[in-house]
Protein backbone atom coordinates (compact mmCIF):
# COMPACT_ATOMS: atom_id res chain seq x y z
CA UNK A 1 0.00 0.00 0.00
CA UNK A 2 1.36 3.37 -1.03
CA UNK A 3 1.86 6.07 1.56
CA UNK A 4 0.51 9.47 0.60
CA UNK A 5 1.68 12.80 1.85
CA UNK A 6 -1.36 15.01 1.38
CA UNK A 7 -0.42 18.66 1.06
CA UNK A 8 -3.29 20.96 2.03
CA UNK A 9 -2.25 23.90 -0.08
CA UNK A 10 -1.95 22.21 -3.48
CA UNK A 11 -3.62 19.46 -5.51
CA UNK A 12 -1.85 16.13 -5.01
CA UNK A 13 -1.04 14.09 -8.13
CA UNK A 14 -1.84 10.37 -7.87
CA UNK A 15 0.48 8.54 -10.26
CA UNK A 16 -0.36 5.12 -11.75
CA UNK A 17 1.15 2.20 -9.82
CA UNK A 18 3.51 1.85 -12.74
CA UNK A 19 4.81 5.42 -12.71
CA UNK A 20 6.25 4.97 -16.20
CA UNK A 21 2.68 5.05 -17.54
CA UNK A 22 2.06 8.60 -16.26
CA UNK A 23 0.96 10.68 -19.24
CA UNK A 24 3.01 13.72 -20.19
CA UNK A 25 0.06 15.04 -22.16
CA UNK A 26 -3.10 13.98 -20.32
CA UNK A 27 -6.47 13.81 -22.08
CA UNK A 28 -8.44 14.69 -18.95
CA UNK A 29 -7.66 15.94 -15.46
CA UNK A 30 -9.72 14.02 -12.90
CA UNK A 31 -10.10 15.92 -9.62
CA UNK A 32 -11.27 14.28 -6.38
CA UNK A 33 -12.68 16.68 -3.73
CA UNK A 34 -13.88 15.57 -0.29
CA UNK A 35 -16.58 17.14 1.88
CA UNK A 36 -16.99 18.25 5.49
CA UNK A 37 -15.30 16.20 8.20
CA UNK A 38 -13.29 14.43 5.48
CA UNK A 39 -9.85 14.69 3.96
CA UNK A 40 -8.17 13.90 0.68
CA UNK A 41 -7.08 10.43 1.79
CA UNK A 42 -9.51 8.88 4.31
CA UNK A 43 -12.62 10.00 2.43
CA UNK A 44 -11.70 7.75 -0.50
CA UNK A 45 -10.14 4.81 1.41
CA UNK A 46 -12.21 1.73 2.24
CA UNK A 47 -11.85 -0.76 5.08
CA UNK A 48 -9.46 -2.83 2.95
CA UNK A 49 -7.12 0.17 2.67
CA UNK A 50 -7.94 0.54 -1.02
CA UNK A 51 -7.54 4.14 -2.17
CA UNK A 52 -10.12 4.88 -4.88
CA UNK A 53 -8.17 7.65 -6.72
CA UNK A 54 -5.33 5.13 -7.12
CA UNK A 55 -7.70 2.66 -8.80
CA UNK A 56 -8.86 5.42 -11.17
CA UNK A 57 -5.26 6.44 -11.93
CA UNK A 58 -4.37 2.82 -12.73
CA UNK A 59 -7.44 2.42 -14.94
CA UNK A 60 -6.83 5.64 -16.90
CA UNK A 61 -3.06 6.23 -17.23
CA UNK A 62 -3.78 8.66 -20.10
CA UNK A 63 -5.43 10.95 -17.54
CA UNK A 64 -3.99 12.76 -14.55
CA UNK A 65 -5.71 12.12 -11.23
CA UNK A 66 -5.51 14.65 -8.41
CA UNK A 67 -6.91 14.90 -4.91
CA UNK A 68 -7.80 18.30 -3.50
CA UNK A 69 -8.40 19.08 0.12
CA UNK A 70 -9.30 21.72 2.63
CA UNK A 71 -9.37 21.92 6.40
CA UNK A 72 -12.96 21.48 7.49
CA UNK A 73 -12.21 23.16 10.80
CA UNK A 74 -11.61 26.43 8.95
CA UNK A 75 -14.92 26.36 7.06
CA UNK A 76 -17.45 28.89 8.28
CA UNK A 77 -20.39 30.83 6.87
CA UNK A 78 -21.36 30.83 3.22
CA UNK A 79 -21.61 34.62 2.90
CA UNK A 80 -19.96 36.29 5.85
CA UNK A 81 -18.36 35.54 9.17
CA UNK A 82 -15.04 34.31 10.39
CA UNK A 83 -13.27 31.45 8.76
CA UNK A 84 -13.24 30.18 5.19
CA UNK A 85 -16.51 30.24 3.25
CA UNK A 86 -17.67 28.02 0.39
CA UNK A 87 -17.08 30.99 -1.89
CA UNK A 88 -13.54 31.32 -0.57
CA UNK A 89 -12.91 27.61 -1.06
CA UNK A 90 -14.18 27.75 -4.62
CA UNK A 91 -11.58 30.39 -5.43
CA UNK A 92 -8.81 28.61 -3.52
CA UNK A 93 -9.43 25.28 -5.24
CA UNK A 94 -9.53 27.01 -8.64
CA UNK A 95 -6.28 28.86 -7.96
CA UNK A 96 -4.55 25.64 -6.92
CA UNK A 97 -5.69 23.87 -10.08
CA UNK A 98 -4.53 26.58 -12.49
CA UNK A 99 -1.08 26.61 -10.85
CA UNK A 100 -0.26 23.06 -11.96
CA UNK A 101 2.53 22.67 -14.50
CA UNK A 102 0.67 20.13 -16.63
CA UNK A 103 -2.94 20.91 -17.55
CA UNK A 104 -5.30 18.79 -19.62
CA UNK A 105 -7.76 20.37 -22.05
CA UNK A 106 -10.66 18.88 -20.10
CA UNK A 107 -11.41 18.62 -16.41
CA UNK A 108 -13.74 16.20 -14.66
CA UNK A 109 -14.62 16.40 -10.96
CA UNK A 110 -15.51 13.60 -8.56
CA UNK A 111 -16.79 15.06 -5.31
CA UNK A 112 -18.30 13.76 -2.09
CA UNK A 113 -21.07 15.39 -0.09
CA UNK A 114 -20.53 19.12 0.43
CA UNK A 115 -17.43 19.01 -1.75
CA UNK A 116 -19.97 19.12 -4.56
CA UNK A 117 -21.14 22.54 -3.35
CA UNK A 118 -17.55 23.77 -3.41
CA UNK A 119 -17.11 22.53 -6.99
CA UNK A 120 -20.28 24.32 -8.11
CA UNK A 121 -19.04 27.51 -6.45
CA UNK A 122 -15.64 27.06 -8.11
CA UNK A 123 -17.30 26.82 -11.52
CA UNK A 124 -19.32 29.99 -10.82
CA UNK A 125 -16.15 31.77 -9.64
CA UNK A 126 -14.34 30.80 -12.84
CA UNK A 127 -17.23 31.93 -14.98
CA UNK A 128 -17.59 35.31 -13.25
CA UNK A 129 -13.87 36.07 -13.06
CA UNK A 130 -12.10 38.57 -15.32
CA UNK A 131 -8.98 36.38 -15.07
CA UNK A 132 -8.36 34.38 -18.26
CA UNK A 133 -6.80 31.46 -16.35
CA UNK A 134 -9.94 31.10 -14.25
CA UNK A 135 -12.13 31.40 -17.34
CA UNK A 136 -10.15 28.67 -19.09
CA UNK A 137 -10.48 26.35 -16.11
CA UNK A 138 -14.23 26.90 -16.02
CA UNK A 139 -14.56 26.18 -19.73
CA UNK A 140 -12.47 23.02 -19.37
CA UNK A 141 -15.02 21.43 -17.02
CA UNK A 142 -16.77 18.73 -19.02
CA UNK A 143 -18.38 16.76 -16.21
CA UNK A 144 -19.05 16.42 -12.50
CA UNK A 145 -19.80 13.22 -10.58
CA UNK A 146 -21.62 14.00 -7.33
CA UNK A 147 -21.56 11.40 -4.57
CA UNK A 148 -24.17 12.13 -1.89
CA UNK A 149 -24.20 15.89 -2.48
CA UNK A 150 -27.27 17.71 -1.07
CA UNK A 151 -28.44 19.84 -4.02
CA UNK A 152 -32.01 20.76 -3.26
CA UNK A 153 -32.38 23.98 -1.28
CA UNK A 154 -34.96 22.71 1.17
CA UNK A 155 -32.70 19.81 2.13
CA UNK A 156 -29.33 21.54 2.34
CA UNK A 157 -29.72 23.09 5.79
CA UNK A 158 -30.97 19.90 7.44
CA UNK A 159 -28.20 17.88 5.81
CA UNK A 160 -25.61 20.36 7.01
CA UNK A 161 -26.95 20.22 10.55
CA UNK A 162 -26.82 16.42 10.50
CA UNK A 163 -23.22 16.33 9.30
CA UNK A 164 -22.11 19.10 11.60
CA UNK A 165 -23.61 17.45 14.65
CA UNK A 166 -21.68 14.26 13.96
CA UNK A 167 -18.05 15.23 14.08
CA UNK A 168 -17.47 18.61 12.48
CA UNK A 169 -16.51 21.84 14.21
CA UNK A 170 -19.25 23.83 15.95
CA UNK A 171 -18.31 26.97 14.05
CA UNK A 172 -19.56 25.29 10.89
CA UNK A 173 -23.12 25.69 12.12
CA UNK A 174 -23.09 29.10 10.46
CA UNK A 175 -23.43 27.28 7.14
CA UNK A 176 -27.05 26.56 7.91
CA UNK A 177 -27.85 30.26 7.95
CA UNK A 178 -27.44 30.61 4.21
CA UNK A 179 -29.82 28.04 2.76
CA UNK A 180 -31.09 30.52 0.16
CA UNK A 181 -27.57 31.12 -1.14
CA UNK A 182 -26.99 27.40 -1.52
CA UNK A 183 -30.33 27.04 -3.32
CA UNK A 184 -29.42 29.79 -5.78
CA UNK A 185 -25.98 28.23 -6.24
CA UNK A 186 -27.62 25.05 -7.44
CA UNK A 187 -29.93 27.00 -9.74
CA UNK A 188 -26.88 28.66 -11.27
CA UNK A 189 -25.08 25.36 -11.80
CA UNK A 190 -28.17 23.62 -13.15
CA UNK A 191 -28.69 26.23 -15.83
CA UNK A 192 -24.98 26.45 -16.70
CA UNK A 193 -24.81 22.66 -17.11
CA UNK A 194 -27.65 22.82 -19.62
CA UNK A 195 -26.14 25.77 -21.53
CA UNK A 196 -22.54 24.50 -21.59
CA UNK A 197 -23.31 20.79 -21.97
CA UNK A 198 -21.61 19.79 -18.73
CA UNK A 199 -22.30 16.12 -18.06
CA UNK A 200 -23.57 15.31 -14.58
CA UNK A 201 -23.62 11.97 -12.77
CA UNK A 202 -25.30 11.89 -9.36
CA UNK A 203 -25.37 9.19 -6.70
CA UNK A 204 -27.20 8.94 -3.39
CA UNK A 205 -26.87 6.51 -0.52
CA UNK A 206 -29.60 3.95 0.22
CA UNK A 207 -28.53 3.16 3.80
CA UNK A 208 -28.76 5.23 6.97
CA UNK A 209 -25.91 7.07 8.66
CA UNK A 210 -26.26 8.33 12.22
CA UNK A 211 -29.78 6.87 12.17
CA UNK A 212 -30.98 8.76 9.07
CA UNK A 213 -30.55 8.76 5.30
CA UNK A 214 -28.46 11.92 4.98
CA UNK A 215 -28.83 12.43 1.22
CA UNK A 216 -31.81 10.70 -0.37
CA UNK A 217 -32.92 10.58 -4.02
CA UNK A 218 -34.69 13.95 -3.80
CA UNK A 219 -31.89 15.95 -2.19
CA UNK A 220 -29.28 14.13 -4.29
CA UNK A 221 -30.93 15.31 -7.52
CA UNK A 222 -29.11 18.35 -8.99
CA UNK A 223 -32.04 19.08 -11.29
CA UNK A 224 -29.90 18.92 -14.43
CA UNK A 225 -31.71 17.82 -17.56
CA UNK A 226 -31.03 14.15 -18.34
CA UNK A 227 -29.37 13.39 -15.00
CA UNK A 228 -31.33 10.91 -12.92
CA UNK A 229 -29.68 10.19 -9.53
CA UNK A 230 -28.54 6.61 -8.95
CA UNK A 231 -28.85 4.77 -5.65
CA UNK A 232 -25.74 3.09 -4.21
CA UNK A 233 -25.78 0.38 -1.54
CA UNK A 234 -23.92 2.20 1.19
CA UNK A 235 -24.27 5.00 3.69
CA UNK A 236 -23.11 8.61 3.55
CA UNK A 237 -19.58 7.63 4.56
CA UNK A 238 -19.04 4.44 2.52
CA UNK A 239 -20.62 5.61 -0.75
CA UNK A 240 -17.25 7.03 -1.83
CA UNK A 241 -15.20 4.02 -0.67
CA UNK A 242 -15.89 1.33 -3.29
CA UNK A 243 -14.47 -2.11 -2.54
CA UNK A 244 -12.73 -3.47 -5.62
CA UNK A 245 -12.97 -2.43 -9.25
CA UNK A 246 -16.20 -4.38 -9.62
CA UNK A 247 -18.11 -2.08 -7.26
CA UNK A 248 -21.11 -0.47 -9.04
CA UNK A 249 -20.09 3.11 -8.24
CA UNK A 250 -16.56 2.48 -9.56
CA UNK A 251 -17.91 0.93 -12.74
CA UNK A 252 -20.34 3.81 -13.25
CA UNK A 253 -17.70 6.49 -12.71
CA UNK A 254 -15.33 4.68 -15.08
CA UNK A 255 -18.04 4.67 -17.74
CA UNK A 256 -18.52 8.38 -17.08
CA UNK A 257 -14.80 8.99 -17.69
CA UNK A 258 -14.66 6.79 -20.80
CA UNK A 259 -17.53 8.72 -22.36
CA UNK A 260 -15.40 11.84 -22.22
CA UNK A 261 -12.26 10.11 -23.43
CA UNK A 262 -14.05 9.12 -26.63
CA UNK A 263 -14.40 12.83 -27.33
CA UNK A 264 -10.68 13.61 -26.80
CA UNK A 265 -10.23 15.10 -30.26
CA UNK A 266 -13.03 17.64 -29.91
CA UNK A 267 -11.70 21.17 -29.92
CA UNK A 268 -14.77 23.00 -28.84
CA UNK A 269 -14.78 22.02 -25.18
CA UNK A 270 -17.83 20.99 -23.22
CA UNK A 271 -20.28 23.10 -25.22
CA UNK A 272 -19.34 21.64 -28.63
CA UNK A 273 -21.96 19.47 -30.29
CA UNK A 274 -21.26 16.27 -32.15
CA UNK A 275 -18.74 14.84 -29.68
CA UNK A 276 -18.94 11.04 -29.34
CA UNK A 277 -20.05 9.98 -25.93
CA UNK A 278 -21.61 13.37 -25.19
CA UNK A 279 -25.28 14.29 -25.19
CA UNK A 280 -25.68 16.84 -27.96
CA UNK A 281 -28.57 19.11 -28.81
CA UNK A 282 -29.64 16.69 -31.54
CA UNK A 283 -29.61 13.84 -29.03
CA UNK A 284 -31.79 15.87 -26.70
CA UNK A 285 -34.18 16.63 -29.54
CA UNK A 286 -34.55 12.93 -30.21
CA UNK A 287 -35.07 12.19 -26.51
CA UNK A 288 -37.87 14.74 -26.40
CA UNK A 289 -39.61 13.01 -29.27
CA UNK A 290 -39.89 16.21 -31.25
CA UNK A 291 -41.47 16.42 -34.71
CA UNK A 292 -39.25 19.08 -36.32
CA UNK A 293 -35.51 19.85 -36.26
CA UNK A 294 -36.07 23.12 -34.44
CA UNK A 295 -38.69 22.03 -31.91
CA UNK A 296 -36.19 20.22 -29.66
CA UNK A 297 -34.03 23.32 -29.43
CA UNK A 298 -37.09 25.40 -28.66
CA UNK A 299 -38.18 22.90 -25.98
CA UNK A 300 -34.83 23.06 -24.21
CA UNK A 301 -34.78 26.83 -24.51
CA UNK A 302 -38.26 27.05 -22.94
CA UNK A 303 -37.16 24.71 -20.14
CA UNK A 304 -34.25 27.00 -19.32
CA UNK A 305 -36.44 30.12 -19.46
CA UNK A 306 -39.28 28.76 -17.33
CA UNK A 307 -37.00 27.45 -14.59
CA UNK A 308 -35.12 30.75 -14.18
CA UNK A 309 -36.36 33.93 -12.53
CA UNK A 310 -37.32 36.46 -15.19
CA UNK A 311 -35.60 39.84 -15.28
CA UNK A 312 -38.85 41.58 -16.23
CA UNK A 313 -40.64 41.28 -12.90
CA UNK A 314 -38.63 39.99 -9.94
CA UNK A 315 -41.38 40.29 -7.31
CA UNK A 316 -41.95 37.00 -5.52
CA UNK A 317 -45.21 35.06 -5.52
CA UNK A 318 -46.36 36.36 -2.14
CA UNK A 319 -45.86 39.99 -3.17
CA UNK A 320 -47.77 39.52 -6.42
CA UNK A 321 -50.73 37.88 -4.73
CA UNK A 322 -50.79 40.44 -1.92
CA UNK A 323 -50.77 43.39 -4.32
CA UNK A 324 -53.65 41.75 -6.20
CA UNK A 325 -55.66 41.49 -2.94
CA UNK A 326 -55.20 37.72 -2.91
CA UNK A 327 -53.14 37.37 0.25
CA UNK A 328 -55.56 34.67 1.39
CA UNK A 329 -54.13 32.46 -1.38
CA UNK A 330 -50.47 32.80 -0.40
CA UNK A 331 -50.12 29.70 1.79
CA UNK A 332 -51.96 27.45 -0.66
CA UNK A 333 -50.17 28.96 -3.66
CA UNK A 334 -46.73 28.42 -2.12
CA UNK A 335 -47.61 24.81 -1.34
CA UNK A 336 -48.78 24.10 -4.89
CA UNK A 337 -45.78 25.92 -6.37
CA UNK A 338 -43.36 23.85 -4.28
CA UNK A 339 -45.18 20.63 -5.15
CA UNK A 340 -44.93 21.42 -8.87
CA UNK A 341 -41.25 22.31 -8.44
CA UNK A 342 -40.57 19.01 -6.68
CA UNK A 343 -42.43 17.00 -9.34
CA UNK A 344 -40.44 18.73 -12.08
CA UNK A 345 -37.15 17.98 -10.33
CA UNK A 346 -38.17 14.39 -9.69
CA UNK A 347 -38.60 13.80 -13.42
CA UNK A 348 -35.62 15.84 -14.56
CA UNK A 349 -33.79 12.73 -15.77
CA UNK A 350 -36.72 11.68 -17.97
CA UNK A 351 -36.71 13.77 -21.18
CA UNK A 352 -40.23 12.76 -22.22
CA UNK A 353 -41.62 13.84 -18.84
CA UNK A 354 -39.66 17.10 -18.99
CA UNK A 355 -41.16 17.76 -22.42
CA UNK A 356 -44.68 17.35 -20.99
CA UNK A 357 -43.95 19.80 -18.18
CA UNK A 358 -42.48 22.34 -20.61
CA UNK A 359 -45.47 22.11 -22.93
CA UNK A 360 -47.80 22.55 -19.98
CA UNK A 361 -45.94 25.60 -18.66
CA UNK A 362 -45.82 27.15 -22.13
CA UNK A 363 -49.57 26.64 -22.56
CA UNK A 364 -50.40 27.99 -19.08
CA UNK A 365 -48.28 31.10 -19.64
CA UNK A 366 -49.73 31.73 -23.08
CA UNK A 367 -53.36 31.26 -22.02
CA UNK A 368 -53.00 33.37 -18.89
CA UNK A 369 -51.27 36.26 -20.64
CA UNK A 370 -53.62 36.13 -23.63
CA UNK A 371 -56.94 35.86 -21.80
CA UNK A 372 -56.65 36.41 -18.05
CA UNK A 373 -54.22 39.33 -18.16
CA UNK A 374 -56.72 41.21 -20.35
CA UNK A 375 -59.48 40.71 -17.77
CA UNK A 376 -57.14 41.96 -15.02
CA UNK A 377 -56.14 44.99 -17.14
CA UNK A 378 -59.80 45.90 -17.60
CA UNK A 379 -60.20 46.16 -13.82
CA UNK A 380 -62.67 43.29 -13.49
CA UNK A 381 -63.41 41.97 -9.99
CA UNK A 382 -61.80 38.84 -8.56
CA UNK A 383 -64.78 36.63 -9.33
CA UNK A 384 -64.54 37.46 -13.03
CA UNK A 385 -60.78 36.88 -12.99
CA UNK A 386 -61.35 33.49 -11.34
CA UNK A 387 -63.89 32.54 -14.01
CA UNK A 388 -61.42 33.51 -16.73
CA UNK A 389 -58.71 31.38 -15.11
CA UNK A 390 -61.08 28.42 -14.93
CA UNK A 391 -62.44 28.81 -18.48
CA UNK A 392 -59.30 29.81 -20.33
CA UNK A 393 -56.50 28.13 -18.34
CA UNK A 394 -57.49 25.31 -16.00
CA UNK A 395 -60.18 23.47 -17.98
CA UNK A 396 -58.48 23.71 -21.42
CA UNK A 397 -55.08 22.68 -20.06
CA UNK A 398 -56.53 19.65 -18.27
CA UNK A 399 -58.30 18.62 -21.48
CA UNK A 400 -55.40 19.29 -23.86
CA UNK A 401 -52.54 17.82 -21.82
CA UNK A 402 -54.26 14.71 -20.47
CA UNK A 403 -53.67 11.50 -22.42
CA UNK A 404 -54.69 7.89 -22.01
CA UNK A 405 -51.34 7.22 -20.34
CA UNK A 406 -50.85 10.47 -18.43
CA UNK A 407 -53.67 12.39 -16.77
CA UNK A 408 -53.12 16.06 -15.91
CA UNK A 409 -55.10 17.26 -12.90
CA UNK A 410 -56.36 20.76 -12.18
CA UNK A 411 -54.04 20.66 -9.16
CA UNK A 412 -51.04 20.23 -11.49
CA UNK A 413 -52.18 23.10 -13.71
CA UNK A 414 -52.63 25.26 -10.61
CA UNK A 415 -49.12 24.32 -9.56
CA UNK A 416 -47.73 25.33 -12.95
CA UNK A 417 -49.60 28.64 -12.72
CA UNK A 418 -48.13 29.51 -9.33
CA UNK A 419 -44.69 28.19 -10.29
CA UNK A 420 -44.63 30.51 -13.29
CA UNK A 421 -45.86 33.40 -11.15
CA UNK A 422 -43.10 32.70 -8.64
CA UNK A 423 -40.51 32.70 -11.42
CA UNK A 424 -41.93 36.02 -12.63
CA UNK A 425 -43.44 34.89 -15.93
CA UNK A 426 -46.99 35.67 -14.81
CA UNK A 427 -48.35 38.71 -12.96
CA UNK A 428 -51.61 39.06 -11.03
CA UNK A 429 -51.90 42.80 -11.36
CA UNK A 430 -51.27 45.56 -13.88
CA UNK A 431 -47.77 46.47 -12.65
Amino acid sequence: MKKYLMIEEAPTLISPTDAALLSLSPDIDIIFLHGLAGDRYSTWTNSEEEFWPQAIADTFPNCRVYTCGFKSSKLSSVKTGEGTSIMDLGGMIADGLICREVLAPKTLFICHSLGGLVVKQMIRKCSDSADKDFNDLGRSCVGVAFLATPHQGSKVASTLKTILSNGASKQLSQLTDSEDDLYHLNEYFRNRAVRKNISVKSFYETEKTWGIQVVDKTSGNPGVYGSDPIGIEGDHITICKPVGTGAPVHQSVCKFIRDHLTAKDGAGGPSEEGQPGKTTMKDKEADLGTESPSSGIEMLSDFEVFTQISEDDRRDLETKLTVADRAYLVRMAKRKKERFHMDLRRHIGQPAAVARYVRLMADVESRFNRHVARVIAEGRDQAEVDVAIQDYVLDPCVAVHSTADQAISAHAVDGALYYLAGNCHIAWDND
